[in-house]
């Protein structure tokens, strides 16, 4: 079993091996649109999301790290490029490769 699913950012190396974590770009932005707590940035091409610790409900929302994932857009579809894990001021970049199954499940749930 696997559990080192994290590299340190100064780690990155910005490609996966296997095929890409993607979803439509429509039916996931609407998924997207009735989840709680996430912060969006689009410039047409990019799309970044975070999952602020401030936006969700918890006793203490600063004991939840804040997830930072980067997507781009390709035609209709949206295709997960980067997901950082921010945690006491410490930043990990979550390998996608490592946690694909996961990420691809949650990419289709939203789409759901």
């Amino acid at each position: 079993m696997r559990f080192l699913a994290f590299k340190s950012v100064s780690a990155l190396v910005g490609c996966m091996s296997g095929p890409e974590i993607s979803a439509p770009a429509s039916t996931f932005l609407s998924g997207l649109g009735k989840t709680l707590g996430y912060n969006v940035e689009a410039d047409g091409e990019r799309l970044a999301i975070a999952f602020e610790p401030w936006s969700l409900e918890h006793e203490d929302p600063f004991e939840v790290p804040c997830l930072r994932l980067q997507f781009r857009q390709e035609g209709e579809r949206i295709i997960l490029e980067r997901f950082l894990i921010t945690d006491d001021g410490e930043e990990r970049l979550v390998d996608l490769d490592a946690a694909r199954d996961a990420l691809q499940a949650w990419m289709d749930f939203m789409v759901d």
